[in-house]
């Protein structure tokens, strides 16, 4: 495809909600995907190959995933990315309940009532990367708290910190993203 039309291809394929003239500058940015963008014979292609990660995962992988014409999938390549960190837990009140006997914050899921599915990041992680650099992205930007210290994940986001027994227990420094039903903790 002509870079001198990218704006006008990007304004036609993608939602109206997506910064096409920022995009377009990222692509511009990265020769990789500059370089894919030119060698595509349309737009259609173009973003079936980089849903395919046939250039890296960044913030243009995220944009073409949640403003794209397939973008009715982005909720399952946000899964894939979940990879084997993801266990569930029940939400009564749309959220993930994180704390420990002294505090407890509900982290809100984006979706409602039902089953969340979280995953934890930890910096030893080998994806850790991927989710440290995209993860803020592929959830549109949906920050929950940023938490500190010794804390509990609990499978239920109404259960009693002090007498019901957590699912998991992790320590450190997170960034927390949610979106539509996913929670991601990823440790900085």
């Amino acid at each position: 495809m002509k870079l001198e039309n990218i704006d006008d291809v990007l304004k036609e394929n993608m939602s109206k909600y997506c910064s096409v003239h920022y995009l377009a500058s990222c692509i511009l940015d990265n020769e990789e995907c500059l370089n894919l963008y030119k060698a595509c014979k349309n737009y259609a292609e173009f973003e079936r190959r980089v849903l395919s990660k046939k250039c890296g995962l960044n913030v243009i992988y995220c944009m073409v995933s949640l403003y794209g014409k397939d973008r009715g999938n982005h909720w399952y390549r946000v899964r894939e990315l979940f990879g084997n960190h993801c266990f569930k837990t029940a939400s009564d009140v749309g959220s993930l309940l994180v704390g420990n006997e002294e505090f407890q914050v509900l982290i809100p899921n984006g979706y409602g009532d039902g089953t969340t599915r979280v995953a934890v990041f930890n910096k030893e992680d080998s994806d850790h990367s991927v989710a440290s650099r995209i993860m803020s992205d592929m959830m549109d930007s949906h920050r929950g708290p940023y938490l500190h210290g010794k804390f509990n994940i609990y499978p239920y986001d109404c259960c009693n910190p002090t007498v019901d027994k957590p699912c998991r227990t992790i320590k450190g420094n997170y960034f927390t993203y949610y979106y539509d039903g996913l929670v991601a903790l990823v440790e900085y």
